[in-house]
């Protein structure tokens, strides 16, 4: 009976960690940030250094790239290169000395940049996400990088998903990425929402009344309350889709 339940132990660990490979081979789309400060006075100049760029080697497929700029947060005035969703595998064959890809960078953009900032990975998450199409179509949205406690993602699961359905209820984008690569600076979640105005986004949008239809009377107040018990802390910035 002992040899049975070791054996049935060492099983169950091997399909384990059979299925976490496989769930891990299954998430392939991904995200590639990074920050960008232009030199003083050349934000006009860069910006359309960088439209040309994209439309020459970034337009779509697995390469396609944009541009968002930091208006609020601790990194206002920076720039945001982002080269997705694609794939790691398209990481392998991105275009760097081909067709003159690494001298058009050289050449047209980096005599306009001061400085480089964190350069980042992102693994989209499609089960807690609702309205990528949304998002891509809109011209502002809040980005939070979120530092979890040690042990707490599960938690954070669940008041994603929660989060998730009331915004699908009101037609807003709502995005999860998780990150993969672990540093002792980096914030283990990504989430983002649109927003269509300022204006809109200092109104009460009837998000807090909606997630009450959806999860009963002082729900909000739980959630509130397991958000800061999960939670180290958050950084959040407003930004804006350049065209």
């Amino acid at each position: 009976m002992k040899k049975r339940i070791i054996g049935l132990a060492i099983a169950l660990c091997f399909s384990f960690a059979v299925t976490a490979q496989t769930n891990e081979k299954a998430e392939k789309t991904v995200v590639e940030s990074v920050y960008i400060l232009p030199k003083k006075g050349m934000a006009d100049e860069f910006e359309k250094a960088i439209k040309a760029h994209n439309e020459k080697f970034h337009p779509k497929g697995d390469y396609v790239a944009g541009l968002r700029k930091v208006e609020y947060g601790d990194k206002a005035g920076w720039y945001v290169w982002i080269m997705g969703p694609t794939t790691y595998a398209a990481l392998d064959t991105r275009p760097t000395k081909e067709n003159g890809h690494e001298d058009d960078w050289d050449k047209t953009i980096e005599p306009l940049i001061q400085k480089y900032g964190p350069i980042n990975l992102w693994n989209y998450n499609p089960k807690l996400s609702f309205g990528k199409e949304i998002l891509m179509n809109a011209r502002y949205y809040e980005a939070w990088a979120i530092d979890l406690k040690k042990g707490q993602y599960y938690r954070f699961e669940a008041i994603a998903e929660k989060l998730m359905k009331t915004s699908e209820k009101l037609g807003f984008a709502f995005l999860i990425f998780n990150n993969p690569l672990h540093t002792s600076e980096s914030a283990d979640v990504g989430m983002i929402w649109d927003f269509k105005s300022y204006a809109d986004w200092s109104s009460d949008s009837g998000f807090k009344k909606e997630f009450e239809k959806l999860y009963g009377e002082g729900s909000w107040q739980n959630m509130f309350n397991e958000w800061m018990d999960i939670t180290n802390d958050y950084n959040a910035e407003l930004r804006t889709i350049i065209r």
